[in-house]
């Protein structure tokens, strides 16, 4: 599996712990016995690589074509072409960008 080798290097962006962590919280996301902080401790055995949300990375995904509307999906896009990493996804709409991905 992509998440577990460790020959793979995970980066995590801001965007995506955001709203993991804020699904957690409302409870909306169905991960048993868990809490923000286990989720937390979860996300960081995987990866030790953070992508912060930079102003260019704003700016870019103000740009992209209007394809997809949820934002936070806009400025993980604009974030992989920056970055030049792929985004792992299952959003048809996100993959209808030009920005390679992994499924």
């Amino acid at each position: 599996m992509l998440l577990v080798d460790q020959t793979n290097e995970l980066i995590v962006s801001h965007v995506s712990l955001q709203e993991i962590l804020n699904k957690v919280g409302r409870g909306r996301l169905p991960i048993a016995g868990t809490s923000v902080s286990g989720v937390f401790a979860r996300i960081q055995m995987l990866s030790d690589t953070f992508l912060p949300v930079r102003l260019d990375h704003i700016l870019a995904a103000a740009r992209l074509p209007q394809i997809h509307h949820d934002p936070g999906d806009r400025l993980l896009v604009a974030q992989a072409l920056d970055e030049a990493v792929p985004l792992m996804t299952l959003d048809p709409e996100i993959m209808d960008y030009d920005v390679p991905t992994i499924c």
